[in-house]
C-alpha cells in the first residue's frame, strides 16, 4: 500500500510555494508519493491568465522533476466539466482501493472548503493535509475524517501575485524554480 498525497490546483503558474507544501507535506505525512493534479476547469475560480492548458501541464511537469517522487497526474485534465475533487477522490478509492489517500491543501483553501462541491462527503472520505498560510486561522476541523496541520512552516505567496509582477515587469525570479521561471520567460508568459 502507497500513502499518496493530491496537490490539486490550478498552479498558474506552480511557484516554490507550491514546492514547499508538496515537500512539507511529504516529510510530515509520511507520504510514498506526491501526485501534482492541474485541474482542468477548476469549479472555484477562473483561469485568467490566458495560459494555455498545454503550458500549464509542462510547467507542473517542471516542478514534477524536482523530486523523484513527485508524480503527475491527468486524471483531472482527462475528465470533462469542472474538476470537482469530491469526484477526483470517488474515483481514486474506487479504482485504486489499496492505496492511502491524503489531499494537501493551504489553510487558505480550508477556511473556504465548506463553499466546494459536497464538502461534507468529502471531509469523510480522506485524510487532509493542511499547510497554515499567514493571515488564515486553521477553522473547525472536527468533521474531518482525519486532519494533520502543520503550522511551523508558512510561506505568503500566490500564482495570482507572480502574474501580477510578471506583468508589471517586477518579478522576482526566485520564486519560481530555475526550470519554471526558464519555461515562463522564454513563451513569455503572463506578460
Amino acid at each position: 500500500m502507497k500513502k499518496i498525497g493530491l496537490l490539486g490546483g490550478t498552479f498558474d503558474p506552480p511557484h516554490v510555494g507550491h514546492l514547499i507544501m508538496a515537500e512539507e507535506a511529504r516529510l510530515k505525512g509520511n507520504l510514498d508519493e506526491i501526485w501534482w493534479m492541474p485541474n482542468r476547469i477548476p469549479p472555484h475560480k477562473e483561469l485568467s491568465s490566458g495560459a494555455p492548458e498545454h503550458q500549464r501541464i509542462r510547467l507542473v511537469e517542471k516542478m514534477v522533476e524536482q523530486h523523484s517522487t513527485y508524480k503527475f497526474s491527468r486524471l483531472e485534465l482527462e475528465r470533462s466539466g469542472p474538476s470537482y475533487t469530491v469526484d477526483t477522490i470517488r474515483h481514486l478509492l474506487k479504482t485504486r482501493p489499496n492505496d492511502d489517500f491524503s489531499f494537501i491543501m493551504g489553510g487558505d483553501s480550508l477556511k473556504h472548503f465548506h463553499l466546494w462541491y459536497q464538502s461534507e462527503e468529502l471531509q469523510r472520505m480522506l485524510r487532509f493535509i493542511v499547510l497554515v498560510r499567514p493571515g488564515f486561522a486553521v477553522a473547525d476541523t472536527n468533521n474531518f475524517k482525519e486532519i494533520l496541520v502543520i503550522d511551523d512552516v508558512s510561506l505568503e505567496l500566490s500564482s495570482s501575485y507572480i502574474r501580477e509582477k510578471i506583468k508589471g515587469k517586477s518579478f522576482n525570479q526566485f520564486l519560481l524554480t530555475k526550470e519554471v521561471y526558464q519555461f515562463v520567460k522564454e513563451n513569455r508568459l503572463y506578460e
